[in-house]
């Protein structure tokens, strides 16, 4: 039963289990592919790519909008079919346009529901010259338009052309790209994001996440380019930063000696020119349990902190090659939390039992720990998530609903 668990996502790893004894040869993917017609790049032909240090390129075309996928090699572990035909709405957005806040520019894509092999770039490309200089990426939940953290929108402009470009952290959802200018603020209310939220839903437009790790449900804030802060996870506190920058170079050795230094001494000392050590943000939350306490084992309800917080968001150093799973075992040992992890052969990878006393089923069937890098949910192993860099955010979270009751990517 552990297959569903999503630290390791064995359930879409055994998609991959099949019948090998009919292999046929695949062609290379190039780094420049054009897409056929239905759109789809086969797990074949992806596995080809998997795990190399190149950017590779998928383009495709609707009408005279042109839209090229952009896939990192290296981030590909677990090599699945993706669906990269996109469906785009130019017409009939006024009320989307209205929701936020009279936006001067609207764009609607749909993206085929899939389970996504990484966090690929898309990249569109307009025939026409959008009147904005700024532009956001939403989309309809629940009666409201609501903005998609984590994926800001980088906007080029030429006489001719818009060319808008973003991370997608999901699929099986219809995004909206609204724009305006810098002084006019992109929002919405809840009133008037119901409103233009309705047609879409009535003419069964409303995009739903797979049903796989990616992030669907959403409790978050309203689109707003002024950026409210999230109700769900609270970023790190800036103090954190400064602290880790300012730490003397062995910070346990500080003593009353130290201390007594004179003034010649201090203006004899040169400082240490040494460069700061990258961070991560890494956090481990089962606040997603704190609702549905009844649901919970009696006697794994005295490990569920009051505000949900196992570790709160903070800056960890990162080393070159560490995955997530090496800064999991690194955190829990420095503060002596529990953590029950087995390395499973067949995967490759280290399976994520239980952290603080909790384990999965200990609150439903569907209950366990998943991670996330920069809200996208892989699918695959932690141990074997190792292209970290500096600046990315880590978070583990206790799931109910294999990763469907997270919402991160709507925050």
């Amino acid at each position: 039963m552990r297959k569903i668990v999503l630290s390791v996502v064995l359930l879409l790893a055994l998609g991959g289990c099949g019948s090998q004894a009919t292999e046929q040869k695949v062609t290379p993917l190039t780094t420049q592919t054009t897409l056929p017609a239905d759109g789809i790049i086969t797990k074949a032909q992806l596995q080809t790519i998997a795990t190399k240090d190149q950017t590779y390129a998928f383009n495709g075309r609707s009408g005279a909008i042109q839209y090229q996928w952009r896939y990192l090699g290296k981030q590909i572990q677990n090599p699945v079919q993706q669906k990269l035909r996109l469906k785009f709405e130019t017409k009939q957005l006024a009320a989307i346009k209205k929701a936020a806040d009279h936006a001067t520019d609207a764009l609607g894509l749909t993206i085929a529901p899939m389970q996504l092999a990484g966090t690929p770039e898309l990249v569109v490309t307009l025939p026409k010259t959008w009147q904005t200089d700024q532009v956001v990426l939403v989309r309809a939940h629940k009666g409201q338009l609501k903005k998609v953290s984590g994926s800001p929108v980088t906007l080029t402009k030429t006489n001719h052309q818009t060319t808008l470009r973003f991370q997608v952290l999901e699929s099986g959802v219809k995004y909206y790209l609204v724009g305006g200018k810098t002084n006019q603020a992109v929002k919405t209310t809840a009133e008037k994001a119901a409103a233009a939220a309705q047609p879409a839903t009535e003419a069964g437009q409303t995009g739903t996440s797979q049903a796989d790790p990616q992030k669907t449900a959403a409790t978050n804030q309203v689109v707003n380019s002024a950026t409210k802060a999230s109700e769900s996870k609270a970023a790190a506190p800036a103090t954190s930063q400064v602290a880790a920058e300012t730490k003397p170079a062995d910070d346990q050795t500080t003593s009353a000696a130290g201390a007594s230094h004179t003034a010649a001494d201090t203006t004899e000392q040169k400082p240490a020119t040494q460069t700061a050590q990258p961070t991560v943000t890494f956090s481990i939350s089962a606040a997603n349990v704190l609702d549905h306490l009844s649901e919970l084992k009696k006697e794994k309800q005295p490990y569920v902190p009051k505000d949900g917080w196992i570790v709160k968001p903070e800056q960890v150093p990162l080393k070159p090659n560490e995955s997530v799973y090496d800064l999991l075992v690194k955190v829990t040992k420095e503060k002596k939390i529990q953590l029950e992890a087995d390395w499973t052969p067949v995967y490759n990878a280290y399976y994520v039992a239980g952290i603080n006393q909790l384990y999965e089923f200990d609150c439903g069937s569907l209950s366990g720990w998943t991670y996330e890098v920069n809200g996208w949910s892989p699918n695959y192993g932690a141990s074997k998530y190792t292209n970290l860099k500096a600046g990315d955010t880590i978070s583990w979270d206790y799931t109910l609903e294999l990763g469907h009751d997270l919402g991160n990517s709507l925050k």
